[in-house]
């Protein structure tokens, strides 16, 4: 994030919430704040809270101690149902939320879910990107992403059929017009990695800050692999548009991508449904959130220190050196947007979206 944008987002966080009664100073006082992260120990999610989970103490009043529980299962939905659900997790403030948010979930009413993810208490969320990565052997053989359009067979490395992940995957084989089946059930990112050094699966995605620190030093530097493009979003000027340092790195967004290997653009529902989903996916890719019903607060007391954590140059530089990645945080109040959108989903997309979930 930079310097311009940290400072946009803290001062989004004081004036939001800087009318507010203020939080009791010591509410962290001799206590324990547990970071919640519903994927495994290794995975994206996990390796950004822990750098966190080293930097909140000195911004929180009371400089409790912060530790790390993972709940992984489902495609991330348990970890959020541990949480909404109150689960071994009461909602006293003392338990936040580090999620990978799942756009598919609420956009498809997906009934594992037990609380949408417009309902939780908002914290802040974080951008992220994402990017399809295989093996070179994919038959008949990759020597350049737009080789991937000539491939007979893809086996999609996935964590739950529900999960955005998966969807992604699912949605971008059947654009492609590619025959694919779908491996799904992989607790975390190095799961599927060793699954696919393994000839198990031959495609998957991940998250820019999994795909650096994992994909690359056990796929891309051995050569087993390489990145094929990146999940867009839609952009300022409503097309589709990506992560330029990507580009430069030879990773096309999906439309670039498609257009090289096809001759064409992508076009249709499919189409239009996975862009959406990764725009929402993407722009609110991590969400730090309480349970609704947790002391104000514990909200009003966190999103102050988050806001101070996100100015601090030296947790900047080493989120960015462990993920490869800034933190690109989002004030709740950017947020509605996006909540609108999932609210306001056009029935076509949605009816695409659920057929992809359920493998139609």
């Amino acid at each position: 994030m930079s310097s311009a944008k940290q400072g946009a987002f803290a001062c989004a966080l004081f004036v939001a919430f800087g009318a507010a009664a203020p939080a009791r100073a010591q509410f962290y006082k001799d206590k324990t704040l547990t970071l919640l992260v519903n994927y495994g120990v290794g995975g994206n999610a996990d390796t950004e809270a822990r750098v966190y989970q080293r930097f909140l103490p000195k911004y929180i009043p009371g400089n409790p101690s912060v530790i790390i529980q993972n709940a992984p299962g489902a495609g991330g939905i348990n970890g959020l149902n541990v949480l909404g659900l109150g689960l071994g997790a009461k909602p006293d403030g003392y338990t936040m939320g580090y999620f990978t948010v799942s756009a598919t979930d609420s956009l498809v009413d997906n009934p594992a879910l037990k609380m949408k993810i417009p309902d939780f208490t908002y914290v802040a969320g974080a951008r992220g990107w994402n990017i399809a990565y295989g093996r070179k052997d994919i038959p008949p053989g990759m020597s350049k992403p737009a080789d991937l359009g000539k491939a007979t067979k893809l086996f999609l490395g996935g964590y739950s059929k529900a999960s955005s992940v998966d969807t992604r995957l699912r949605l971008a084989a059947e654009i492609m017009g590619i025959p694919y089946q779908l491996v799904t059930g992989f607790p975390a990112t190095a799961d599927i990695n060793k699954a696919m050094i393994q000839g198990e699966v031959n495609f998957t995605v991940s998250s820019l800050p999994g795909f650096t620190t994992q994909a690359i030093p056990q796929i891309i530097t051995p050569g087993i692999g390489m990145a094929y493009f990146q999940y867009s979003i839609i952009g300022a000027d409503g097309k589709p548009g990506g992560n330029e340092n990507l580009v430069k790195q030879g990773i096309p967004i999906f439309e670039d991508f498609y257009q090289a290997a096809f001759g064409k653009p992508p076009s249709g529902p499919k189409a239009e449904a996975m862009l959406i989903l990764n725009d929402i996916g993407s722009k609110l890719q991590r969400a730090m959130v309480f349970n609704p019903a947790a002391p104000a607060e514990a909200a009003q007391t966190m999103r102050k220190a988050i806001a101070q954590v996100a100015a601090d140059p030296e947790f900047q530089a080493e989120f960015k050196r462990v993920t490869s990645e800034n933190a690109d945080l989002v004030a709740p109040a950017e947020l509605e947007p996006l909540f609108a959108r999932v609210r306001a989903l056009d029935p076509e997309v949605k009816k695409v979206l659920e057929n992809a979930v359920n493998g139609e």
